[in-house]
């Protein structure tokens, strides 16, 4: 948990102690007033609850000092004892600042999701700060998917990716949601249809992931065996076969799943893509332009298309045709280096010499 939180919490709850004992005149309370204070300033948990104990049992009755009991217990990792003290201020007075949002935390904390998701889902919506509604979120995502409940999980952490886009503790514990979400509907499809064209499909993909190409390939045909029509099947098995080894033989035998997944969806722009490729390489120039033409016409914001395309249309002697191709793919991604050094080619062969040394000049920045 970091600093910031603790101080955001610390500033909520840690008031009282010297305005209800900084005019008492017995020595005791005014010292345990001071150590307690200036400890939970410095953020040493276990020197605040020592103080502060003995500030309890001097005055039982009074909710602050309840209260930053169990803050200074729940940041020394005690959750249990500070839920004790959060729920003695609580009933001490019920209006303290802040004391319900700590009372969720630590159900949250100690297994109590049904408890922490009752005080912690109103909180989060309308946080007392930024931070504090930080540590709401992680815990009421946490509490969540603990009960089962993805779909209020997962709506939680997209609420907390919005609001903190470049927290890592929060892009880690979202994506691991995912993650963990993802695991459960598999197993549940391994349970419920072990043998069907999906587990195969989702199988053949882990498998793919991990580079092994053979019993990836061997999965994608048990999947296509048990549809022939899966939409996406025939494109992935070519991907693979690829992956695996780029002879002849093997072009071709990707050839053919390209084919089939274009007679099964039509529109598909990866296997037009993949086929326009296969194309140039092979030096069907034209042939290449054909499948590049038909992935952009489905798909015009296709980077990898739009510089196919360029590459096959300069290679045919083409580059004026190509120029908008090329400018249009640095603008879909203005990070990538290859199109502004083919702009700088065809500028150049068209003699264009200034336009040419600005995009190589683009070119170099990129690189």
């Amino acid at each position: 948990m970091n600093l910031a939180v603790r101080c955001s919490v610390l500033v909520l709850l840690a008031v009282g102690v010297t305005t209800v004992y900084g005019q008492q005149r017995d020595a005791d309370l005014d010292r345990y007033s001071d150590q307690a204070r200036q400890a939970l300033a410095a953020k040493k948990w276990a020197e605040a609850a020592e103080a502060l104990e003995h500030l309890a049992r001097l005055a039982p009755d009074v909710a602050e000092v309840q209260a930053n009991l169990g803050l200074a217990l729940y940041f020394e990792g005690r959750p249990d004892q500070a839920l004790t003290a959060f729920e003695r201020a609580r009933k001490l007075n019920a209006a303290l600042p802040q004391v319900n949002v700590m009372i969720g935390l630590c159900d949250a904390d100690l297994g109590r999701y049904h408890e922490a998701v009752e005080l912690l889902a109103s909180a989060f919506e309308h946080p007392p700060d930024e931070e504090t509604g930080r540590l709401i979120g992680l815990h009421l995502e946490r509490s969540y998917a603990e009960l089962k409940q993805f779909d209020k999980a997962l709506t939680a952490g997209e609420e907390l990716v919005r609001r903190y886009p470049n927290d890592p503790e929060i892009l880690y514990q979202v994506s691991r949601l995912h993650v963990d979400r993802s695991f459960a509907l598999m197993s549940d499809l391994v349970r419920v249809a072990p043998d069907s064209a999906w587990t195969h499909y989702a199988n053949a993909q882990v498998q793919d992931s991990l580079d092994r190409f053979d019993t990836a390939e061997q999965e994608y045909r048990n999947a296509i065996q048990r549809d022939p029509r899966m939409l996406g099947a025939h494109y992935h098995l070519g991907r693979v076969i690829l992956r695996a080894s780029r002879t002849t033989d093997s072009v071709e035998k990707a050839r053919r799943e390209f084919e089939q997944e274009l007679e099964i969806s039509p529109g598909n722009a990866d296997a037009e893509y993949e086929l326009g490729e296969i194309e140039r390489e092979k030096g069907n120039l034209d042939g290449a332009v054909a499948h590049f033409d038909r992935a952009l016409r489905t798909h015009p914001e296709f980077v990898e298309a739009q510089v196919g395309i360029a590459k096959t249309l300069m290679k045919l002697g083409r580059p004026g045709d190509a120029l908008p191709h090329l400018a249009e793919a640095a603008r879909l991604d203005p990070g990538n280096k290859i199109p502004h050094y083919l702009l700088a080619t065809a500028y150049r062969s068209m003699g264009d010499t200034a336009s040419a040394a600005r995009e190589i000049g683009l070119y170099q920045k990129l690189h």
